[in-house]
């Protein structure tokens, strides 16, 4: 025996959280069913007034399209073409286990993402908003595949980037750390050693192949923000260099540390494994050597921070010291942004002072590049 029971029109009840909405106007139709009554109402209502507007537009794909499974689609046909896309594949899978992931992509509206952003306290800034704009690249991709869907995030503030921050580390911390490494895989001390002596990032570190390494420079083809650069080599950094050449194996794949594209059970050189090899190394400089535990991210800080002090300078021309003259005073345990390019040290520019940079000086070659 039926139990629907209609309680206005468009809106029937059909028993327990069954609220059904029907229109019909101007030769279309639209059904839906609702848990709650106050649900059916709004729906009856901006539905019936697109009818009437002859702005009807049938949503029923969306609504029976679960953001689990436009986040699993853009995983399995974008997220694999770009650069770092395991990073990309664990945030995207961040956003699965989230309750919202559950709702129809028709359903997820500006306010989830604002109330989702405000339930990430103490995450950085920037870990938030990466978050946030992978997700609308992925209703933008959805747009795309032919779902008639609004971006949701797009009238969304991000939140506010933190402040810029310094950091000084003394020549014997620097020491001290480098020979908490020593404990660590033999890669270890290399790799915080370069973060140390030139700013690069991890990923341009665990990306750094044997045909890019120069006498006095390393070449970047594909930094982060998709340009080449070239990264001059102070005395310290060769002595860096020199000491992979001399520790560690040549491999034939001629990555100096191992394939960033891989997983390390497949010889690979992982983001994971170099965070997690730095962090027990950290700890132990803290622990038995007294010294001030940083982020790896904090090195490429460091360098940086050396560099705008003239400390580095001397080997790292042209800079314009001019334009470190406002920068406030730097002190222990503080970390600084510098924006190379702001300082004259632009994609390509990073080089060696005089007439015969890097750039001049051939990049083609390699045969003074790698280990051994």
């Amino acid at each position: 025996m039926s139990t629907t029971k209609r309680i206005k029109p468009g809106i029937y009840y059909r028993g327990p959280h069954q609220y059904q909405v029907k229109i019909r106007r101007n030769g279309e139709s639209v059904n839906a069913t609702f848990e709650t009554l106050a649900e059916a109402e709004k729906f009856h209502k901006v539905q019936l007034g697109k009818v009437i507007a002859h702005e009807f537009v049938d949503t029923t794909k969306e609504r029976r399209t679960s953001l689990r499974s436009i986040l699993e689609r853009y995983m399995t046909e974008i997220t694999p073409t770009k650069r770092g896309a395991r990073q990309e594949a664990n945030r995207l899978k961040a956003w699965m286990r989230t309750d919202m992931a559950a709702h129809s992509i028709a359903a997820i509206e500006p306010k989830d993402i604002a109330d989702w952003i405000a339930a990430q306290k103490g995450k950085a800034p920037s870990t938030i908003s990466n978050s946030v704009n992978l997700l609308s690249a992925v209703f933008k991709k959805a747009r795309e595949w032919g779902y008639r869907v609004d971006n949701p995030c797009q009238s969304v503030s991000r939140p506010a980037a933190r402040p810029a921050r310094f950091a000084v580390m003394s020549k014997e911390d620097q020491r001290l750390l480098i020979q908490a490494c020593e404990h660590g895989p033999a890669w270890l001390a290399p790799v915080v050693g370069l973060a140390l002596t030139t700013g690069m990032r991890q990923g341009e570190i665990r990306r750094l192949h044997i045909d890019h390494i120069h006498p006095s420079w390393l070449h970047l083809p594909n930094t982060k923000n998709g340009e080449e650069r070239d990264v001059p080599l102070t005395t310290e950094a060769e002595a860096v260099v020199a000491e992979i050449r001399r520790k560690l194996p040549r491999r034939l794949d001629g990555w100096v540390f191992g394939d960033p594209d891989k997983l390390s059970v497949e010889g690979g050189f992982t983001e994971w494994q170099v965070q997690q090899a730095y962090r027990d190394a950290a700890r132990y400089a803290e622990k038995h050597l007294g010294v001030k535990r940083r982020t790896f991210h904090d090195l490429r800080h460091i360098a940086l921070t050396a560099l705008a002090a003239g400390t580095l300078v001397d080997e790292m021309q042209p800079v314009d010291l001019a334009l470190l003259q406002d920068q406030p005073r730097r002190t222990e345990g503080e970390v600084l942004e510098v924006d190379l390019d702001h300082l004259g040290l632009g994609p390509v520019g990073r080089r060696l002072g005089g007439g015969g940079g890097p750039a001049q000086a051939g990049g083609g070659q390699s045969g003074q590049g790698g280990q051994g």
